[in-house]
Order: C-alpha cells, then structure tokens, then sequence
C-alpha cells in the first residue's frame, strides 16, 4: 500500500487492495464485484503501479467513460504528488477523438481511419508531417512529449498542447506511451486486434509484461460483441452503386447491383431470419469474388484521396469479414418496410466476446476486472475466456447500511403477458405513491420507452412533484440540459422519468440530496429477438446455461445499474424500490448480490416513511 495517494483506507477497500496486490504480484486474473463507494481506482493502481515499476511492466487502465478516464488522471497526479514517484502517464483515447484537424467531426469512426490512412500516405495532413521529419522528431515533437511524459495530463489537455505545436496528438501520445508506467486508455487498445498490435508495436510494449485493469468491466461483452460485428444495408450498397458510376466502373457497378438484388431477394419478407454464408457468396461466385474485392479496395483507395470515405471499401470490407468462421456468429438477415421503401440489412453479429478477450487474458501478466455489478462473477470469468483458476470475489458495500432502504413490490409486473391498461395504472399507483412518499428527487427507470410512455398517461394527476422525461433523441447537450433542470428542482422535488440502460441509467452522479430515490420498474426482459435467441442457444451449447447467461443475468444487470444512481458516497441516503412481482420470485431474487438484499413488502410507502423519519 505504499503507492496508496490518500491517508485514510475505507472500509473493505484494503481487503480489494490486498487481492489486487496479490494477483498482480503471482500472474493471476481477479474478477472483482466491488460495490460504489469502495474506491475501486485508488485500489487498483496503488497496488498494480508498485509492482508494475518495480518489474519494469505497464499497467493499462481500460475504461469506456470520460470521467472514469479524468478519474485515473488525477488518482495518478495524487500519486505522484504524494510519494513523490516517478513514474510517467499517458491518457489517450481514440485517434478520432484525438484529431487536431477541423474536417472530421461528421465521420464515422471507420470513415475516419480510411481518411486518416489516406492524408498520411499521401503527406496531406500537416500535423502527421510536422510530427518527424524522416525518421527524426521535430523540435515541437520532442517539447509535446517531454511535456506529456512530466505530469499526468487528460486527452483535452493533449490535444490543445500538440495542436498549439502543429503537430499529431494521437502520434506524440503515442510516442509518449513507449516510457509510461500507466496508460489510460479505451477497452479497444487492448482488444480490437489492429488497434492493439498498432499500438504495441509503436509504443514497444509487449501484451505478456501488461497489468490490465478493466474498469466497468460489466460493458466488456457487449462492447467486444459490438466491435466484433459488422454490418451491410442495401441503402450503403446503393451508395456504393452511385460511387461506381462517377468513377466510372461498370464492371464494379454490374457487382453491386447483383449483389443488392440477391440482399432484396433474401429480405422479399419483413422480418428477422438466420442466413448462411453460401447465401450471399453462391450468388456472387460468377463475378471472381477474391479478384472483385481486391479491386474495389483499390478504388476506394483512390477514392479516399480525393474524399474522405467510400461506401466501395465498406462493402468490400463487409465481404472480406462474411467468408469468416461461423464459430460464435450469428448471421442475421433484417427487412423493414420503411417510408421510402424496404430496406435490407445483413450483418454478421458476434456471440462470443472471448473471440476478442481469451488471448489477451491468458497472455497477459495480469487482468484485473472490476465493477459495482459484476454479478455472477462466474459468468464473466466463462463467457471472457478467462481460466479456470482465475480469482472470483464479491466485496462488501462500504456504505452504512443503515442509509439505504431496498425494497421490492410485487402489486404490479411489466411481464408482456400480463401487460395491460389496468396494469399499467397499477405501476403508476405504486410509482406515484412511492415517489410521493420519498422527499426531494426520484427517478423512475422502466424496461423500455414504450412502458414509460403508458405509465406516464396514469401518472397525470397523481404526482404533484414537477415531472421530467426522458427522449429516445436526446443529443449530449439536451441531456445535460434536462438533468441539470433536474438537480435545480431537488428541494421542491423532482420526478424523472428514464429508461433502464439509456441516457440515464449510468455514467451520471447526483450525490447528497440531489437524489433521494430511485424506483426500477420492471426487468428489462423484452421478448428475445433473433439475436438473443441465438445468444441463448450459444451458451446453452457452451455452459449448459443459455437463458441465464443470454438473457436473465445481462438484464438484471442493467437493473441494477439503474438502481446504483442513488447512493454514491458513505454520506447519501436514499430508497431504491423494484417494482416487478418477479424480483421476489426465487430465480430472479437469487442474482441480487450479496450487497443488496432488498426486502419484500405490501406496506412500500410507510417503510418510506420510516426511512426518512429516522434520518435524524
């Protein structure tokens, strides 16, 4: 605990320390289930930095959010300040988000490589040249790394300090990695395979000498699922057709063509279907496939000289990634019958996740997974590749348990079924009657934005507390904007209406009384689409364990990320209140973690009652 940057350990935050610690220093991997509050970050890379500079290894700080990111930077900062260590940092997220140009904001994030690609290899872009000249860093270079490398900085910082320079952020981050003991980073640095052997390669770290800290580790699988995935409309296929005719290549055109006929002729019906590969490559065999992609790769390149993105290279991309294996995919044909016409989609979705992380977790020196749900940990160790011998624990909420209040009430249920107007009603009686019942702000989550819309026509008249409501379009800015009208009406009391796994439901921090409740209704089982029953089938074939796995646990999950807004810090207090008959049910009680055993009661608003007039 040396490296510890603070003078007072929490509860239960030095038995995290000691494991970390202990895994680190023998090679071993820690899932770890620690609830908010423990000081998941300091714990972690006290521990994993000591060791890590005194075996000459890197540790990698993998988080998906911003202000996980700024977390890390000042954890470290106080590290460094407080033991007066000398180590180096580095923070650095995706090279888009790192850009100093101003003609890329409207790219996605594949446009933005293939454009990037192309300005380098063809000496457009002055902040790339100006980086080196031949092989020899500039002068402005050597200041930007030098500077990096002395004090622990946030990408912003970066970004504005190599722009002021002219020269490439994401390359003298880069640069300045190659002697960092800590690396603040996005999961994709570690486990998409081009970003990672890039990133290795020009940093001169090695995956075997890597301490990886996964911070909210629960948004791995979908994460690498998603990465994994790749898609193909027939809208992008005609795009590509356009871009084939102002080239001038008939021969590429004539294949884009009869390859939009045979997606529509797939799609003929709306709805979902499982495809084969030889379904799309059969048709196409007649224009030499392997010969046809090469070309329309070359095209693309000559395209993105002269713009920034080509829908040719997307689909050439897409064909490439479909003659893959269909080990741990699903290969999934979607028709919707839209305004303008039907539209086909194809995509070759990911099952497995451990398609990406396996390798990286048995290679690494030590892979240190932790969030505040990562409930079962059994799951994540088997569907992550992780071994056998890997180290599962679920850490003790440090909050005092008399300030939180759990409860569940089974008077109403979002089950599809039993979905009614009369239910409905009966969730906004509960929902009123509980919000009322809390003072200051609450926040309802619901399974989906169709469930709040129904509920929110029955809460009309029966909360006189002001009422704020979540959008499915809600840009960054207007998010912010809502829920700092939220906070401004904490005294008088507030109603916000949200969706579990939406704007809302993480990444969001309302501590004190800024936050007094928070009501989860219903659990967020939709009735699987083709996706989920494929991921169901998947890990029953591989575990034995399909509904759990695919569908129960990753719900559950995201209900209790919702549940987790409420307390924040050891001085909150608040109620958090499950409304679903189905949380009381054996099954669905047992995944509550050993953190939160919420009570069942009829008699929900009185227990409130009693909550808050025992605060003093």
């Amino acid at each position: 605990m040396s490296l510890f940057p603070y003078d007072k350990i929490r509860p239960e935050q030095d038995v995290l320390i000691r494991d970390i610690h202990a895994a680190v220093s023998s090679g071993k991997c820690l899932i770890a289930h620690a609830p908010t509050g423990l000081g998941k970050t300091a714990a972690a890379l006290a521990p994993a930095l000591e060791f890590a500079i005194k075996s000459r290894k890197t540790v990698f700080f993998l988080t998906s959010r911003h202000t996980q990111h700024a977390i890390a930077v000042e954890t470290a900062r106080l590290i460094k300040e407080k033991h007066k260590a000398g180590f180096s940092v580095t923070d650095i997220v995706g090279k888009k988000n790192m850009c100093a140009r101003d003609d890329i904001s409207g790219l996605y994030s594949r446009q933005f490589h293939d454009y990037c690609r192309s300005l380098v290899e063809s000496g457009s872009c002055s902040f790339y040249s100006s980086f080196r000249k031949g092989s020899v860093l500039t002068p402005d270079s050597k200041i930007v790394i030098a500077t990096i490398a002395g004090e622990p900085m946030h990408t912003e910082e970066v970004v504005g300090l190599a722009r002021r320079h002219g020269i490439c952020p994401y390359e003298a981050a880069v640069a300045a990695s190659k002697d960092a003991s800590l690396i603040i980073a996005d999961y994709n640095y570690m486990f998409s395979g081009k970003i990672r052997d890039s990133f290795m390669r020009k940093s001169g770290k090695a995956l075997e000498d890597s301490i990886i800290i996964i911070d909210e580790a629960h948004n791995l699988p979908d994460r690498l699922r998603e990465m994994l995935t790749d898609k193909l409309s027939t809208l992008v296929v005609e795009r590509a057709m356009k871009e084939a005719e102002k080239v001038g290549d008939s021969e590429i055109r004539r294949f884009l063509f009869d390859l939009k006929k045979c997606i529509e002729g797939l799609g003929s019906e709306p709805g979902q279907k499982i495809i084969s590969q030889q379904n799309l490559l059969k048709p196409l065999a007649s224009h030499g496939l392997a010969a046809m992609l090469e070309k329309m790769s070359v095209i693309a390149e000559s395209v993105r000289e002269t713009g920034q993105q080509s829908f040719i290279g997307s689909v050439a991309e897409f064909l490439e990634g479909w003659q893959g294996s269909d080990e741990g995919y699903a290969r999934i044909l979607s028709s919707i019958q839209g305004q303008k016409g039907r539209v086909v989609t194809i995509s070759n979705q990911c099952l497995d996740p451990s398609l990406a992380a396996s390798e990286i977790v048995r290679q690494a020196h030590s892979v240190i997974m932790m969030s505040g749900t990562l409930t079962p940990t059994a799951m994540y160790r088997d569907i992550l590749g992780f071994r056998e011998d890997a180290v599962l624990k679920e850490y003790r909420n440090p909050m005092p348990r008399e300030n939180r209040l759990a409860l569940v009430v089974t008077q109403a249920t979002t089950k599809f079924s039993k979905r009614s107007s009369v239910q409905f009603s009966r969730i906004a009686d509960v929902c009123s009657r509980a919000a009322v019942a809390i003072p200051g702000n609450v926040i309802l989550f619901f399974p989906s934005y169709t469930v709040m819309e129904e509920v929110h026509k029955q809460l009309h008249g029966k909360i006189s507390k002001a009422v704020f409501k979540e959008r499915q379009d809600l840009s960054k800015e207007d998010k912010q904007r809502l829920l700092q009208e939220f906070k401004g009406n904490h005294v008088a009391g507030g109603v916000l209406l949200a969706v579990i796994g939406g704007n809302f439901s993480e990444g969001i921090d309302l501590p004190g009384t800024l936050l007094n409740g928070v009501i989860v209704v219903g659990l967020p089982l939709g009735q699987p689409d083709l996706f989920t029953k494929e991921l169901i089938r998947y890990y029953d074939t591989r575990f034995g364990k399909g509904w759990d796995y695919g569908y129960v646990f990753p719900a559950f999950t995201k209900a209790l990320q919702s549940a987790g807004r409420c307390i924040r810090s050891e001085t909150d207090r608040g109620v958090i209140v499950f409304v679903d008959e189905r949380y009381a049910w054996d099954r669905y009680y047992a995944c509550f973690p050993m953190d939160m055993t919420p009570k069942t009661t009829e008699f929900y608003a009185e227990a409130i009652d009693d909550f808050f007039a025992r605060k003093g």
